[in-house]
C-alpha cells in the first residue's frame, strides 16, 4: 500500500475575519493548531501545511509539530495557487497514492472521519472520496494520485471543486457522524460563537448537540 498524506491550505488573507484566523485562540490552542490534531490523530502517513501570509507566525505555533511546510509565493492569487503548490511538493513521492486536502479554518474534523475516508479508499479505491453529514458535503477531500494532474491545473479561488465538478462519475459521498466536516472559522460571529461555546472542539457529543439546533 502506498501512503495518504493530508494537505492543509493555510496560506490566505483571512479577510473577512480581519486578522489571521489560522492563529486565533480555541480551547487550549490556536485554530489551526485544533484542525491539525484531527490528522495528526489519525493514520494519514503525513501532514503538509501550505503557507503564505503570515507564514513564519503560523510555521513558529507548528514548529512542535511532525509537519511539512510548504511555501505558496502565489498566494495572494486565490486558494487554487495553495492546491498547485501543495500538489508539486507532494506528488514527487513515489510511494503516494493520495491527497486529503482542508481549509486550515476546520478544527472540529474527527481523526475518525479521516480514518474512515482512507479505509473506503483502500478498499474500494474511490478517486474522489467527500464526506457528508446530514446530506451537507464537507472537509477533507480526498483525491487519488491519478487525478493530481487535474489539481494542479485549477484557477481562481475555487479551490479543488473545478476537479470535483469534472469527474462526478469518479465521487463516492460517505456519510460521517461528524459535524465538524461542515464547520469553518470564516467570519467573526462564526468564531465568536464557537469560541465562547467552551468547547474541546474534539468534543463530538456537545459540537452535535450545539450544531443541530442551528
Amino acid at each position: 500500500m502506498g501512503k495518504i498524506k493530508a494537505m492543509i491550505l493555510a496560506a490566505g488573507f483571512s479577510s473577512r475575519m480581519k486578522t489571521n484566523k489560522m492563529l486565533l485562540p480555541l480551547g487550549e490552542m490556536t485554530i489551526i493548531e485544533n484542525t491539525l490534531q484531527g490528522f495528526l490523530q489519525s493514520e494519514v502517513d503525513g501532514v503538509a501545511v501550505v503557507l503564505g501570509h503570515d507564514k513564519e507566525k503560523i510555521a513558529r505555533v507548528l514548529t512542535p509539530y511532525p509537519v511539512q511546510f510548504i511555501e505558496n509565493p502565489r498566494f495572494s492569487q486565490g486558494m487554487s495557487t495553495s492546491v498547485q503548490a501543495g500538489i508539486e511538493q507532494l506528488q514527487g513521492d513515489q510511494d503516494l497514492d493520495g491527497v486529503m486536502i482542508t481549509p486550515g479554518d476546520m478544527p472540529f474534523i474527527q481523526a475518525k472521519t479521516v480514518d474512515g475516508i482512507i479505509k473506503i479508499f483502500r478498499e474500494f479505491a474511490y478517486p474522489i472520496i467527500i464526506p457528508v453529514y446530514q446530506g451537507r458535503r464537507g472537509h477533507p477531500v480526498f483525491f487519488a494520485k491519478e487525478l493530481m494532474p487535474q489539481l494542479l491545473a485549477v484557477s481562481g479561488d475555487m479551490g479543488a471543486r473545478g476537479v470535483i465538478r469534472s469527474n462526478p462519475e469518479k465521487c463516492f459521498f460517505l456519510e460521517v457522524d461528524d459535524p465538524g466536516i461542515l464547520i469553518d472559522m470564516d467570519a467573526p460571529e462564526e468564531y465568536d460563537k464557537w469560541r465562547d461555546s467552551g468547547l474541546n472542539p474534539k468534543d463530538i457529543k456537545e459540537i452535535k448537540d450545539i450544531f443541530d439546533i442551528r
